[in-house]
């Protein structure tokens, strides 16, 4: 392997003994790793990654800022990181939904290039019909962003792109804070298709990019198990599971339950294009009130526990787990031998083996036993990177509760 003496490159060297996990590509360079920066590079800009022996590992954009310094891109030593980088990444991304998957047979909305997994940390992208929804994620990605946007524009002429942030997301790299922002064409109030369901979307109000649509597999999965039951579709958001549930289960009776009216409204609207079934729309703060819900007697055949991510940290982990567990115990509760459990958790932080010790003790705690029959996770939309198991977040477990 070469190494470099006297390169005036801006360069991050490793401590001893911290490369291993960059030799297997693994894209996130925390400051723990790092023994040494030099040539002074900006946040946002180029920089070459050696080993403590001066090896060269990979490049990547470096964010002074950042929890994680650098975001490494290349593991091969002349590719240029230029435009003709992003443009081959973006158009090996959208080749995989539209020649591989063929996303535009299941829904008319999905995830063009998924961070980590499509080798681009810190862009997401998502088309909904004619628009696409960005996220510039870290500064390198902010710092490019002109030309990505002109890229996408090349490879795809949507009609407008739309800008949107969770609160907090950009402050923690350093950014402007932005709400939504519009390039071109305003987005106006639309419905996407999926499996033949229908949504109305609000690009520039609605949670994430728009909807949750990483849950659209597992969605149309837990229909076979609804025929004829009470469903509570909790944290149900615009209602994805229980109209799901509506449109292809013949469900008994399904209760859709979340904190905020708008999301009650919404959820409303969809169940009414999809179904003339009798739904139930209830507004609780879930976290707080199941315990009375629990102790009101309130049964279900079948529970869907979809909720905010409750770990977006390392130091939220313990109290994230205990809220999880917490809410999974008084779920139980509600349901009779042999009703289903469906739950989910969508934070980075908490790893699958943590998931399952979580559900077991819910379980155990309640005085129950289980068996778990599923175990699903994002869309084929969502593509895994091995080396970075964080960015596979979404875990939901289907089992029969006893």
């Amino acid at each position: 392997m070469k190494k470099y003496f006297g390169s005036n490159k801006p360069r991050v060297i490793l401590k001893k003994g911290k490369a291993k996990p960059f030799w297997y590509h693994h894209p996130w360079i925390f400051s723990g790793a790092i023994q040494e920066i030099k040539g002074n590079p900006e946040d946002g800009d180029i920089v070459e990654v050696l080993d403590e022996e001066n090896r060269f590992i990979a490049k990547g954009l470096i964010n002074h800022k950042s929890q994680i310094k650098v975001r490494l891109l290349t593991w091969d030593q002349h590719e240029k990181i230029d435009g003709n980088f992003f443009r081959s990444k973006i158009h090996q991304a959208i080749s995989l939904r539209e020649n591989i998957l063929i996303m535009r047979s299941k829904s008319s909305a999905y995830r063009l290039v998924h961070s980590e997994g499509d080798g681009l940390p810190g862009l997401t992208i998502d088309r909904y019909n004619d628009f696409l929804v960005v996220q510039f994620l870290s500064t390198g990605m902010e710092k490019r962003k002109e030309m990505i946007l002109d890229i996408l524009k090349e490879q795809l002429k949507p009609q407008g792109i739309v800008e949107r942030y969770p609160a907090g997301y950009r402050e923690k790299e350093g950014l402007v804070e932005i709400d939504c922002m519009v390039h071109g064409k305003t987005p106006p109030k639309m419905t996407i298709t999926e499996y033949g369901v229908k949504f109305y979307v609000d690009l520039q109000k609605g949670q994430k990019t728009g909807f949750y649509l990483d849950q659209r597999e597992n969605r149309l999965l837990l229909t076979r198990y609804g025929y004829n039951k009470r469903i509570l579709d909790a944290f149900c958001y615009s209602g994805g599971f229980g109209v799901y549930m509506l449109s292809k289960a013949r469900p008994g009776e399904v209760v859709f339950m979340d904190s905020s009216s708008f999301a009650l409204d919404l959820a409303q609207e969809n169940a009414s294009m999809n179904s003339t079934a009798t739904a139930v729309f209830s507004k609780k703060d879930i976290f707080k009130e199941i315990p009375e819900m629990e102790k009101a007697g309130e049964k279900y055949d079948m529970i869907v526990l979809d909720p905010p991510k409750v770990s977006p940290d390392r130091a939220s982990l313990l109290t994230g787990t205990e809220a999880l567990i917490n809410l999974n115990k008084h779920a139980v509760n509600m349901l009779p031998p042999g009703g289903i459990l469906a739950t989910c958790d969508c934070s980075g932080n908490i790893s699958w083996e943590d998931f399952f010790k979580i559900v077991n003790k819910a379980v155990l705690d309640a005085n129950r036993s289980l068996k778990i029959f599923e175990t699903l996770g994002a869309g084929p939309d969502h593509p895994v990177n091995p080396a970075c198991l964080e960015n596979s977040y979404l875990k939901v477990i289907v089992a029969a509760i006893y």
